[in-house]
């Protein structure tokens, strides 16, 4: 996996924390600590995309009659799997909270 906020991958075997169950869970990224998660909404379109798709494929192919109502479906769910499938990806709902360091001191020798 691909931590979104610090940018370093890492194995799912290394996830310490996680909360939520299902589509919703969100998994704490072992690097930054930041929580991660998917979008619910995307999920499920992706699901019902290809379960119409197969459902669609499968009437087709039995019921000759019904082809041309199911082939426009079955590509329609196609596109909608494809798409929600390529937007689908790791977002930060929590950023860790960064500790303000004084380094006025530091920054003066650049000056």
């Amino acid at each position: 996996m691909l931590c979104t906020h610090c940018s370093q991958s890492f194995r799912v075997d290394n996830i310490n924390a996680q909360r939520g169950q299902g589509l919703g869970a969100q998994v704490q990224c072992p690097h930054c600590s930041a929580w991660l998660g998917k979008s619910v909404i995307l999920s499920y379109l992706k699901i019902a995309g290809f379960y119409l798709a197969v459902i669609a494929l499968v009437v087709g192919y039995f019921y000759s009659q019904w082809r041309t109502l199911t082939t426009p479906v079955a590509i329609l769910s196609v596109m909608m799997l494809l798409v929600s499938h390529m937007m689908d990806h790791l977002k930060v709902i929590e950023a860790p909270i960064n500790d303000v360091k004084d380094d006025d001191a530091h920054r003066q020798k650049y000056r």
